[in-house]
This record gives C-alpha cells, sequence and structure tokens, in this order.
C-alpha cells in the first residue's frame, strides 16, 4: 500500500499513515531479530523480577525454601507468557479480524485496514516469541511444563460477549476490550523490559514485546478516535463502560494460574498466601494510562459518565 503522507486536515488520518510507515522500519517482524535461544543462560539470575509477584511481601513467601522461591520465579515466567499467548489470540487477534474484515465505513477505511493487519502480523510474532521464551526456560529449569488456561481477563470477555443482546454491543466489547488490553499492556510489560538482573532471554524478549506494544497502544487509540467518530452517545457510553471494566480484569492476580502452581513445586502455606492476597490487583498502576485513553480517543465528554475514577466504582461493583 503506497501511502501520501503530505498533512491533511484529518489528524487521525494523518497519525494512521504515520504509524503505518513506522511499522515498516521499526516492528520486530520486520526486523533481523536474534535467536533468543542462543543467549548465554546464567542458572544463578532469576527468570522473573520478583517485584512483580502478588505475594511478594508475604511472610510464608520470604520464608520459604530459596529452591521453591526459584521455582516459581521460573513458573512466574510461565504464567506471564501464556496470559500473553491468551491475551494475543484470544482478546486481540479477533479485534484485528473485525477490523481487517468489516472495517467502518469511511474515508479512512484502507487505512484502518492496513495498521490492523500490520498489528495482526506483530501479534503473531509475539505469541511465537511468548512460547519458545516460555519452553526454553522450562527445559534449561528442567521443570513440567505449566497446563493453564482460565486467565480472568479471558474468561470475563467470554462472559460479556455472551451477554451482548446485538452485534454491535458484540462488535465494540471486543474492540473495547482489545484496545484497553494493548494500551494497558505496556504498563504490564515496562519493568520487565527495564529489568536487566534477570535472565537474559527474558529481558530480551520482554523488551522487543514492549517496543512493539507501544506502537500498538498509538495504533488501537487512532483506530478508536476514527470508530468513536462515527458511534452514537449510546454506542460511545457502551465502548467507554467496558474499557474501564477491563482495567480491572487485566490487573487480575491470576490466583488460579498460582494456585495451580504452588501444587506442582508444594509451596508450604499456600493456602494462607492465596487467601491472604485475595482479589487485591495493582489497578493503580493502571489508571493513568486508561485515563489517557479515554480521553485521547473522545471519551471523556460531559454526557457520557464521569472521569475515569469511574474505574474504583467499577471494581467495587464487580467485587459485589
Amino acid at each position: 500500500m503506497n501511502l501520501d503522507i503530505s498533512r491533511t486536515d484529518d489528524p487521525v488520518r494523518d497519525a494512521l499513515k504515520k504509524l503505518s510507515l513506522l511499522w515498516k522500519s521499526r516492528a520486530a517482524v520486520n526486523q533481523d531479530l536474534p535467536d533468543y535461544c542462543g543467549l548465554a543462560f546464567d542458572p544463578a539470575r532469576q527468570d522473573f523480577t520478583a517485584s512483580l509477584l502478588p505475594f511478594r511481601e508475604h511472610q510464608a513467601w520470604t520464608e520459604a525454601p530459596q529452591h521453591l522461591r526459584d521455582q516459581c520465579l521460573s513458573y512466574a515466567w510461565g504464567i506471564y507468557n501464556l496470559k500473553t499467548i491468551y491475551i494475543e489470540c484470544n482478546v486481540v487477534t479477533p479485534a484485528c479480524e473485525d477490523i481487517i474484515k468489516t472495517p467502518p465505513p469511511g474515508a479512512n477505511r484502507a487505512l484502518l485496514q492496513d495498521v490492523m493487519s500490520q498489528a495482526l502480523l506483530d501479534e503473531a510474532l509475539h505469541t511465537r516469541m511468548s512460547v519458545m521464551a516460555c519452553n526454553y526456560i522450562y527445559e534449561m529449569r528442567g521443570l513440567q511444563p505449566l497446563d493453564f488456561s482460565d486467565f480472568n481477563l479471558v474468561g470475563w470477555r467470554d462472559g460479556v460477549l455472551a451477554q451482548c443482546g446485538a452485534e454491535w454491543e458484540r462488535r465494540l466489547a471486543r474492540f473495547a476490550i482489545a484496545c484497553a488490553s494493548e494500551t494497558l499492556i505496556t504498563d504490564y510489560l515496562k519493568t520487565m523490559a527495564e529489568d536487566r538482573s534477570i535472565q537474559p532471554i527474558c529481558h530480551e524478549v520482554t523488551r522487543t514485546h514492549a517496543v512493539d506494544e507501544w506502537s500498538h497502544s498509538s495504533v488501537f487509540s487512532s483506530v478508536a478516535t476514527d470508530i468513536v467518530q462515527g458511534l452514537s452517545n449510546r454506542e460511545r457510553s457502551y465502548l467507554r463502560s467496558i474499557i474501564l471494566k477491563t482495567v480491572q480484569m487485566f490487573a487480575n492476580n491470576e490466583l488460579g494460574a498460582w494456585s495451580t502452581v504452588f501444587t506442582m513445586v508444594g509451596m508450604p502455606h499456600a493456602r494462607d498466601i492465596l487467601h491472604d492476597v485475595g482479589d487485591s490487583n495493582e489497578i493503580g498502576v493502571y489508571t493513568d494510562s486508561v485515563q489517557s485513553l479515554i480521553d485521547r480517543i473522545g471519551l471523556a465528554g460531559r454526557n457520557l459518565g464521569g472521569s475515569v475514577a469511574l474505574v474504583s466504582s467499577v471494581h467495587e461493583e464487580m467485587q459485589a
């Protein structure tokens, strides 16, 4: 697709064209990526950033034998990658396919298809990177692979779609959840991408993924801005409500996965850890990002409800 990069009176169109051109030079799928599995493996290094563990300050965790904590950190890398795989395959890919197959009508129709097809290629690479990096750590550590699929964001998304009474709701819900996820994942990746103390492959794979996702955040927000311009107030309110609810689910601690891991490694006092951590999460980490997203895409109007402080009330509603 040949793009005329001259400026127009449509800022969304200009942004989409720039993002499409940047993808050709910056996206990981267009680069000669290193052989990650060829990176030196250091048995003494941790495979995951310990500060990201939801139970990092729990006494039972801090007093657990070091070899069990090391195994849990390796499995944390497994949980992290499995969740990434499910988000890419079950959340983001269907939203990309919606826009590619049936783009919103308008002057930017072809551009929307272009940038979303680029994003879809990226997601396929990210999925492959996660699969390879996850299995590499299992092999090097001699660990049984984690078999888990019940991630909260994916299950919640399925429930939202099942409750939709009209196709426009299903389509907007699919896009809202993907759009929020692609914005929030940059925060999710940031700590690992900047942590050079962990296993080299874990750092490099996360860093490569993060670079692409920083671009995807702009892609999805630009596509969302274009879509929002053609929505009724009712549709805008619905889109906004799903984005806000997604924050809560994205920040979930995935204790179901941790329960499985604790059983696999024989973690002492596992029930106490899971009970005490409960449904607490790191939702505060994502609040600024979702506020910025809501503002950027044109969903901050007074007739659409209050500010992103509604995240707190959404959290309380979902816990009730």
